[in-house]
């Protein structure tokens, strides 16, 4: 690249940083009960995801003998 074209893209890079500053996605936070609603039931669900995750890793519980998993086990092929 040209030095007079990197100069041109940092000199882009900054101005586009200034003109974003003060401006956040969330700035003003939640701005009703319906936000507040809405996050908590979202941190349960993945609190919920997350404990079932840890479960089922752990313990499966695939005692079937005919699970799909048994049938890379089987020696008769």
């Amino acid at each position: 690249m040209l030095p007079s074209a990197m100069d041109s893209q940092t000199q882009e890079a900054v101005n586009f940083s200034r003109s974003m500053q003060g401006h956040h996605m969330a700035a003003g936070g939640p701005d009703g009960p319906l936000d507040i609603i809405l996050v908590a039931l979202s941190a349960i669900i993945v609190l919920l995801v997350c404990v079932y995750t840890v479960k089922f890793l752990i313990r499966p519980r695939e005692n079937d003998p005919n699970h799909i998993k048994r049938q890379i086990l089987r020696d008769d092929f």
